[in-house]
Parts: structure tokens; sequence; C-alpha cells
């Protein structure tokens, strides 16, 4: 197994160094490389979303978090400057379903779709963070996750026609049905959580991130008591060196 970070959209949010204490955010998607095949954990900003920016990912939100928009940023534009093919991506793990997160979906119409139920049913029933645009082409859902063995107290589900080693865990609070993606034996003696928007900054492992950080966590929230529950789970596993946490959008975690 080999996995590869990649920021598939850098976000230079106003202020960004002086209210959050970052030079900017980015869009961290994974790149699984397993037995010949890839595997994406999220997908960015993609292709179409820089042809057609604003009906993809709305007006408002460009304004408030200013995407470089940059091609070279993509999934697709990534995977071959590894020196890979786009069409070698079976599977798109989702962490969830907003945005930043989908808009390379419509560059990979063959790859299946995992996602936990309740996200699935998110974007199907129209909640109101999902862009319909982003959702236009025919989506290849993979069937439903199935239960799988807790983790470290979490529920968790297992993928279909996925490595058992790579599971869905159950992160509760920023969105309906998110999620974050574990990958076991990731490295020598460790696994990997991309724990998604389940937090934005590295200090709220601490406690001590920005109020700004915590007021935009408040304000993106699909329920407060769940997400302060799955930060403090995050916040005792910063410690724990056999699990290395990753988030979607802190260039520094």
């Amino acid at each position: 197994m080999r996995i590869h970070e990649l920021n598939c959209g850098t976000l230079n949010v106003p202020g960004g160094q002086a209210v959050f204490g970052v030079p900017h955010f980015v869009c961290r998607c994974l790149l699984i490389e397993l037995e010949g095949r890839l595997i994406a954990v999220d997908t960015g900003i993609g292709c179409a979303d820089l042809e057609s920016p604003g009906p993809r990912l709305g007006e408002g939100w460009i304004a408030q978090v200013n995407p470089a928009l940059d091609p070279d940023e993509t999934l697709i534009a990534r995977v071959i400057s590894l020196g890979l093919d786009p069409g070698d991506i079976s599977d798109v793990i989702l962490t969830h379903h907003h945005r930043d997160h989908v808009g390379g979906l419509a560059d990979l119409p063959a790859a299946r779709v995992h996602a936990t139920s309740a996200c699935r049913s998110a974007v199907e029933d129209g909640d109101g963070r999902v862009m319909p645009a982003q959702w236009a082409h025919r989506v290849a859902w993979a069937p439903p996750p199935t239960p799988a063995h807790p983790w470290r107290g979490q529920a968790c589900w297992a993928l279909d026609d996925i490595p058992a080693s790579i599971r869905l865990v159950a992160l509760a609070g920023h969105s309906p049905g998110h999620a974050g993606v574990l990958i076991e034996n990731a490295a020598q003696g460790q696994e990997l959580l991309h724990v998604g928007d389940a937090i934005y900054h590295h200090a709220q492992l601490a406690c001590t991130a920005p109020p700004a950080v915590e007021a935009f966590a408040a304000a993106t929230q699909h329920d407060e008591t769940a997400r302060l529950h799955t930060q403090r789970l995050l916040a005792e596993l910063a410690d724990d060196r056999s699990v290395r946490l990753v988030n979607s959008h802190d260039p520094y975690l």
C-alpha cells in the first residue's frame, strides 16, 4: 500500500494568517495505491468546478473562501503528476458531501462512490449544503456500507469490495453522516485517520484554536453536541502515537 496526500484546492481565506494562523487552507484528499488499483478519499475541487464555478460552488462560498481554482490542483491533474492514470481510480470514499469534497466526482464517472447511508440520503434528499450541479452527472453509488466492528468505541462500516483495512468511522457533528476514513497499517505500526471536517485546525486538538476557527466550526455544524464530542475524541487520539490524524483543510495537519 502507498498513500499520497494531495491538495486538491487551495483556499485563500481572507485574513488567513492573521485571523486563523495559517497562510491558506487546503482541500486534502488521499490517493491510495493498492493491489493494482487506485482509491481516492474525497475529490476536492474538480475540472467542471473551474469551468462553471458559480453554479457548482456558489458565488457566496467563493467570496468567503477565495479558492485558487488552479487546474493543476484538481485530483485528475494531481494523479497524472504522480505518473499514474486517473482511469485507474476504481473507487472514491467520501468523508461527506460538501462542495469542496465532491467537485472532482464528475471527472471520475466510472468510479464507485462510497459514503455513509446518511450522507447519501442527504445528497438524494437535497440537503441545504448540496450543490445540485455537482451531482448532475450519473453517480455510480457503491452498495451501502455494512456495520463493522467498532474502532476505539466509534461505529464503523465496511465498504463493498474494499479491503477490511480501509473503512469508515463515525465522526458525527459537521454534516449528516459525516465520517472519517481509517486506513490500518498505513505506516509501520501506525494507522491513519482522515477526519474530514471534524476539525478545521490543528489547535482544536489542544482546545486552543483561534476564536474565528471555533466560530466557523459552529456556523457550519449539523449537530453541536455531536461535533464537540467528536472533537474531544480526536483530541484524545492526538496523543496516541499509533494513530496519525489528517484533516481536510489545515495545511499543518
